[in-house]
């Protein structure tokens, strides 16, 4: 698995018993993430709004894919539009 420069973005969605969520890119971008991509001891989840920091690898079936996926922080939840708080 080749991985790029790390990037920052939100957690837009994580299913802990699907183990696997979607995170937002700074950029705009969408990446599929699964727990197994989550570096963090004991159960490895994330939740809406957190701010993470990652890199971009590619699956086994060599889809581009959040991993190496550290939480710096969080978001408040909001009706308004997404502001970046990094």
């Amino acid at each position: 698995m080749a991985i790029q420069d790390r990037k920052e973005g939100v957690v837009r969605e994580f299913d802990p018993a699907r183990g696997s969520g979607v995170i937002v890119s700074r950029d705009g971008e969408e990446l599929p993430v699964h727990h197994s991509g989550i570096e963090e001891e004991g159960l490895r989840a994330l939740h809406p709004g957190d701010i993470v920091e990652f890199a971009v690898g590619r699956n086994k079936y060599g889809r581009r894919t959040a991993v190496s996926v550290r939480r710096i922080g969080w978001e408040e939840e909001s009706d308004e539009p997404r502001e970046w708080t990094f």
